[in-house]
């Protein structure tokens, strides 16, 4: 939270000066989707993401500045590889391997995925969107159980 509200509050004004611009915020589904034990404290500064974001949104629309949250699933990426060596220390691409496997697209995100979405938000191509939460989890938050059919 302190790292997004610190770069925002430090772009500002050279978007504003300059006649607008984008924000990009990186958030997560887990917060304001979805939770699991443990994770009071992430869920809680993802969540409050989500709430910077349509709070600046607004505040900044009549000024030619965009607001706009990418909300992450499971990607390939450090956190996810870490996840994985904590869950089997002996063979992590295995753990790695069953997280797909539980996500409907049965992929990992890439990174290069994210950011093209990013590359979209703060782009003039997303010039009518602003406030809102971009999920980009290859389906994970869709299921309503966990149950297989």
């Amino acid at each position: 939270i302190k790292g997004v509200w610190n770069t925002t509050k430090a772009c500002l004004p050279y978007m504003l000066d300059q006649g607008g611009g984008n924000v990009v915020v990186m958030s997560s589904v887990t917060g304001d989707i979805v939770a699991d034990p443990g994770e009071v404290a992430y869920a809680l500064s993802k969540a409050a993401l989500i709430g910077f974001t349509k709070a600046l949104a607004v505040e900044y629309a009549d000024q030619n500045i965009r607001c706009n949250a990418m909300q992450l699933g499971y990607a390939l990426t450090p956190m996810a590889e870490s996840i994985a060596k904590q869950s089997r220390p002996d063979d992590p691409a295995s753990a790695l391997v069953d997280m797909a496997k539980a996500i409907p697209m049965k992929l990992l995100c890439k990174p290069t995925e994210v950011g093209e979405l990013a590359a979209f938000l703060g782009s003039d191509e997303s010039s009518y969107i602003t406030g809102a939460q971009f999920v980009i989890d290859g389906g994970s938050t869709l299921p309503e159980s966990v149950m297989g059919v």
